[in-house]
């Protein structure tokens, strides 16, 4: 089960951008200090609680393909805390963070804060460990219809031989789409995939996605029940219901997406 904190101190945001998270340092549920967690606000998501679905989501569909992210987490941010920070921002040189704040009391998306972490360089080749996890990360962020894993924005850390993966905010693009695609399995049409991190030098090359494959076609179930139990009451809309259509129907066609994916690498 996903846990549960409590932000209780701010530390600081991260960099000035349009999101900037707030770096906190949370309790947990009995007031036990949790650590440090980067909370994703959802007063600074333009798309608001589907963008905190689509985090959460993702990262747990990372996981369950056997790939690495930030442990996530849901963190509370009450209105005293809230309150606390809007005095403290207000006045300062990006006073458009207390609105930010002020805007997601409630729950939203937190990841633990990675040390010892670096970001892959830009068109940096793949070492043969990483192989397997590069493959998988693309076909993952076709299954999501991630558009933000770009070779120049690549959301990702690296550690060793370890791949981590973050900021999936934009995914499951689809639902910006008037008319959803009634064969979301067919790649062609997912111009992104050119743009991905991994794309040019997995392109030309053999893949092996069948691990990747099987897990796909046994998501419904328990695995995908379990990560939909875990969405907060307060998240829960039509969009979730529009996600859950998109997997349940991604799986039945496994193979015909798995076909697609070597498709675009061909």
């Amino acid at each position: 089960m996903i846990p549960r904190f409590h932000a209780a101190h701010l530390h600081r945001f991260m960099g000035s951008g349009r999101t900037s998270p707030a770096l906190c340092g949370c309790e947990d549920e009995n007031g036990n200090r949790a650590g440090d967690v980067i909370v994703k606000l959802r007063g600074a998501l333009d798309n608001g609680v589907t963008g905190l679905l689509c985090e959460l989501l993702a990262s747990r569909l990372a996981s369950y393909f056997g790939l690495l992210v930030p442990e996530p987490a849901l963190v509370w941010i009450d209105a005293a805390f809230a309150n606390l920070v809007v005095a403290l921002e207000s006045n300062g040189p990006h006073p458009e963070r207390a609105e930010r704040m002020r805007n997601s009391v409630g729950w939203n998306f937190g990841s633990r804060l990675l040390t010892d972490v670096t970001t892959l360089p830009i068109d940096k080749a793949i070492p043969p460990a990483m192989w397997q996890a590069a493959t998988d990360t693309f076909a993952f962020d076709g299954l999501i219809q991630n558009p933000d894993r770009r070779f120049n924005n690549p959301n990702l850390f690296t550690r060793g031989n370890n791949i981590y993966l973050y900021d999936h905010e934009l995914a499951f693009s689809f639902l910006h789409d008037l008319l959803q695609s009634a064969t979301p399995w067919r790649l062609g049409g997912q111009r992104y995939l050119a743009d991905h991190v991994f794309y040019r030098q997995l392109k030309g090359h053999s893949i092996d996605i069948e691990s990747f494959t099987a897990r796909l076609a046994a998501l419904p179930g328990p695995a995908l029940d379990g990560i939909l139990a875990e969405m907060p009451p307060q998240w829960k809309n039509e969009d979730l219901e529009k996600i859950e259509r998109h997997l349940r129907n991604l799986s039945a066609h496994a193979a015909d997406f798995a076909q697609e994916v070597r498709r675009r690498l061909a």
